[in-house]
């Protein structure tokens, strides 16, 4: 969109040598106060003079001249002092100033919209997407412009529409199929600053435009169904998997990374540009390459030594990414592991860093390396000086051994005294998490205390069982937003169905001689029977064992 603005504020300087030389927001601009131009703009017989006047007070922010540039927008005989009116009502607008509260703001500028200059039409399409506002008004408006004969208006029209919330889709989708390049370029963009979920509906002819002869056109495109995809999406795979052969590197990027936002084998053919993103690519594309090869799974084997080496990189975020990429390849990336365990044990590192690492390990899984680092991962988790949020993360990384634990030195006595600590709001998930382990380890041999924290456990409301990252990239190039990664932690289901699920291995006879605990599972079974929404395994389960118990 900076065409428009860029070229208004060019063409207004060159009309009577200007010179800026005071800020846009300053009471004097260019020598001359508010109330001088707006003075100047009324009572000029010169139409340059009028114009240069309303150009002024856009610049200006001056909202008292709100009435007249709207009067000027809509009876003056010159065009040109229609269009900068238009313009600076939208620069007035864009800052707010009480403009909106001005009735006579928004349907001036409706009114510029069917103006015989197109110039006028494009400025006033242009002011009404800087309002950035809902008003079901604009809207219709822009709506029926996007129909102009005129490219250049048109082109301002699918800009604004994406300013204005969601109402602009069904405009922006015809503006997809436009003749003209441009027209269809900014509508791509303008959907790329929309919530994805109410841009959806354009994702295919946002996928036909990646075909597009205009490599602008194809990289709007790609912008936009970067932040769109997801998992549901691998109908559009191979069409968007042919833009991996384009001509413009940015073009091929943001494929790769449409593709992985898509995930799993459909994001397969991808690895190789992401690669030379990880490796050449800047700061903040070396971030996303990485997250981008998470999201790919076995699939991204091939990345595994280029991942090793981003475990090394200067940035923090792209070593806990890459971190992360080597756990979504799982066995494929053993090779990984001493370096990832590396990373966990280092004080030195970040705890993102460490926590990515641990998790990668347990995501890697029961390979021969994960039993020469016991020793050292029972070493961070008994260590209470340790971050919580590793040693959390490092108890994953343990599980992968499953009943094997039971015949491993250390094991016990390690996740008992971490039981044992006193609680406090750190360390709380820690110690349900080891009185979960030794539940499901000693079954009937657990020591008492235990049994304190499982009891502890079932009375906590807000533990939620974790399931993985949502991990999502935002493509590159793109003006609106930047182009970056976001990763999430996912929870789902009530997190005492674990306690539930020691206790059930933990047995009868052991629970009985808790009153305590039974109380609370009674309790715990009425809570659930009574709110609907509760969830439905804890409620199944929790059934189950106050049943097998006789309860």
């Amino acid at each position: 969109m900076r065409h428009l603005l860029n070229q208004i504020v060019s063409l207004a300087i060159l009309a009577c040598g200007f010179c800026f030389v005071s800020p846009a927001h300053a009471q004097i601009f260019l020598g001359k106060s508010g109330a001088d131009w707006l003075k100047e703009m009324q009572n000029s017989d010169s139409e340059a003079a009028r114009r240069n006047a309303a150009f002024a007070l856009g610049k200006m922010g001056h909202a008292p001249a709100l009435p007249a540039l709207a009067q000027r927008l809509t009876s003056d005989k010159g065009a040109k002092v229609r269009e900068a009116a238009a313009f600076a009502m939208g620069e007035i607008g864009g800052k707010k100033l009480g403009a909106l509260e001005d009735p006579n703001l928004v349907p001036a500028l409706i009114n510029g919209l069917k103006d015989a200059d197109p110039l006028v039409r494009r400025s006033s399409a242009c002011a009404l997407g800087q309002l950035s506002t809902d008003d079901k008004r604009i809207e219709g408006a822009l709506e029926a412009a996007i129909l102009d004969d005129r490219a250049e208006v048109r082109q301002n029209v699918a800009w604004a529409l994406g300013r204005i919330g969601s109402g602009g889709v069904p405009a922006l989708r015809k503006a997809l199929g436009d003749a003209d390049a441009f027209v269809k370029r900014d509508a791509a963009n303008s959907l790329a600053i929309i919530e994805a979920p109410a841009a959806r509906p354009a994702l295919n002819d946002l996928a036909v435009l990646c075909a597009e002869k205009n490599s602008e056109v194809r990289r709007a495109a790609l912008a936009a169904l970067v932040r769109i995809v997801g998992p549901d999406d691998a109908a559009v795979a191979p069409t968007i998997a042919q833009a991996l052969a384009d001509r413009d590197p940015e073009v091929r990027c943001n494929a790769a990374l449409v593709l992985c936002n898509i995930g799993g084998k459909e994001a397969a053919a991808a690895v190789d540009e992401l690669l030379k993103a990880l490796r050449k690519g800047d700061l903040e594309l070396r971030r996303q390459a990485a997250v981008a090869l998470s999201r790919i799974g076995p699939e991204a084997k091939a990345a595994v030594p280029d991942l090793i080496q981003a475990l090394r990189d200067a940035d923090v975020e792209t070593r806990a990414h890459a971190a992360m990429a080597l756990g979504g390849v799982g066995k494929g990336a053993e090779k990984a592991f001493p370096a990832l365990v590396e990373l966990v044990a280092s004080d030195k590192e970040q705890p993102e860093v460490r926590v990515n690492a641990a998790v990668a390990l347990s995501k890697i899984g029961d390979v021969p390396a994960a039993v020469k680092a016991v020793p050292t991962l029972l070493a961070i988790l008994e260590d209470p000086r340790q971050d919580y949020r590793v040693r959390a993360r490092v108890v994953w990384a343990l599980r992968v051994h499953n009943v094997r634990l039971r015949t491993m030195d250390g094991i016990y006595p390690a996740f008992t005294k971490v039981v044992r600590e006193e609680p406090n709001e750190d360390n709380n998930l820690l110690r349900y998490d080891c009185a979960y382990m030794l539940g499901m380890l000693q079954g009937p041999d657990v020591p008492k205390v235990v049994l304190d924290v499982l009891l502890e456990y079932l009375k906590n409301k807000k533990v939620w069982i974790y399931v993985g990252v949502d991990a999502k990239v935002q493509g590159t190039g793109v003006e609106a937003a930047g182009g970056k990664a976001t990763v999430e932690d996912v929870g789902k289901g009530d997190g005492r169905v674990m306690a539930i699920q020691a206790l059930q291995q933990v047995g009868r006879a052991r629970i009985l001689e808790r009153r305590d605990i039974v109380s609370q599972l009674k309790t715990l079974a009425a809570d659930l029977a009574a709110d609907p929404k509760s969830d439905e395994n804890l409620r199944k389960k929790t059934k189950e064992l106050l049943q097998s118990i006789g309860k």
